[in-house]
């Protein structure tokens, strides 16, 4: 049994988001009868925090996106005999040095990353999904300022491609494309998963190709990167006569040069997480674009139904499985532009319906999908996975 946690407060996280998601977890382990406490280490005066730490002696410690080893390759889990749960956010491939502590657990916001791991040999890891905090509400029939609002950074995909070309031989490139089309075009297949089929296609026809010898970790952050990045810009162009105000700066480009001459659009610089979701209780459609997930969710659709949004996002497996299609979510798939169109202006102008969707999904989030339903996987999980850590 788990009767003491302790959370380690990211020491950065972009937009707050993780601060927010450590003090959301941190209550609901509370009320679910854990001992909690939240630290965080000043970089120039470790001696409280340590010190903190050992008098309590938790059963595990958790941060979201784990402790990365150090340059050395040490793991402050493996220093101190402490299992460490790495809760990730993002995605697997940017984590893989994780599998090489002894006391980490992972867990991944996508199933997808679960099998991932297991597929490489490192069973200690579980689902946790996205959840927001019990509180964390706000109704439907709200004023509602922003007909459409967009929460998303701007990178050039036209941009990474050429990048490509300059890393990778065209075999290995012609793969990358193929696997990018693929996984875009099908609402359950990874980018990773449509990669490796690639590269097994192009061996079957005689290309030059080492499998040994490639960089995967950096060939599946390319091909996120490009991916998540043609899905938003290509969406965000084919939405047409409904004002869209997007909140997001830009890497390597920016959202007025890409979408330039593009009369329908608003632009504001980044918000952090609380002003997102104050911009979240004025909307009334959220376009999310997270075509990277493919058996999971991104916070923002479950954070963006609760504070009363209509939610349009890229279907999944996940998805169809804690909501249904048209009745607690609207899901689009890449390319069929008019059915997203002919959806956002209908939803606009059918108050009612889209308040119902929105009522509907937070039956389903509150029931299901809060900080105190992870508390309470992790108090479920934890033991069996405790019990695999090796000293």
């Amino acid at each position: 049994m788990v009767k003491k946690i302790t959370l380690f407060m990211p020491p950065y996280s972009q937009y707050n988001v993780l601060h927010h998601f450590t003090k959301q977890l941190g209550s609901a382990l509370e009320r679910n009868g854990v001992e909690c406490h939240i630290l965080e280490a000043k970089y120039n005066n470790p001696k409280p925090f340590l010190e903190e730490l050992f008098k309590e002696k938790p059963d595990a410690t958790f941060s979201f996106n784990g402790l990365m080893p150090d340059e050395k390759g040490n793991f402050f889990s493996d220093m101190i005999k402490i299992p460490h749960v790495a809760a990730l956010v993002d995605s697997p491939n940017r984590y893989l040095p994780l599998i090489n502590s002894k006391y980490t657990i992972i867990s991944c916001a996508d199933r997808f990353g679960c099998d991932f791991f297991k597929g490489i040999n490192f069973p200690k890891t579980f689902f946790l999904p996205h959840a927001v905090g019990r509180d964390e509400k706000h109704p439907a029939e709200a004023q509602r300022p922003i007909d459409v609002l967009v929460l998303a950074t701007c990178m050039e995909y036209e941009d990474l491609l050429q990048s490509w070309k300059k890393k990778y031989p065209p075999a290995i490139c012609a793969a990358m494309q193929e696997a990018i089309d693929a996984s875009l075009n099908d609402n359950h297949t990874t980018y990773v998963q449509a990669f490796v089929s690639s590269i097994d296609k192009q061996l079957a026809n005689g290309a030059p190709i080492k499998p040994e010898h490639l960089d995967y970790p950096q060939i599946f952050d390319d091909l996120e990167s490009y991916l998540r990045a043609k899905d938003r810009i290509e969406t965000i162009r084919n939405i047409h006569d409904v004002q869209i105000h997007i909140y997001g700066d830009g890497v390597g480009s920016n959202w007025k040069s890409t979408l330039s001459g593009k009369k329908n659009v608003t632009l504001h610089s980044s918000a952090d997480f609380t002003k997102a979701l104050d911009l979240m209780k004025q909307a009334k459609i959220i376009i999310n674009s997270n075509p990277h997930f493919k058996n999971g969710a991104h916070e923002r659709i479950f954070y963006g139904l609760n504070l009363g949004a209509l939610v349009i996002t890229n279907d999944n497996t996940y998805l169809r499985e804690i909501f249904e299609p048209n009745k607690s979510i609207v899901l689009s798939q890449f390319g069929q532009w008019q059915e997203l169109n002919d959806n956002i202006k209908h939803f606009l102008s059918n108050e009612k319906e889209r308040q119902n969707i929105v009522h509907n999904a937070q039956s389903i989030i509150q029931k299901n999908h809060t900080w105190d339903n992870n508390a309470q996987i992790l108090i479920k999980e934890l033991p069996t996975l405790l019990s695999q850590v090796q000293g």
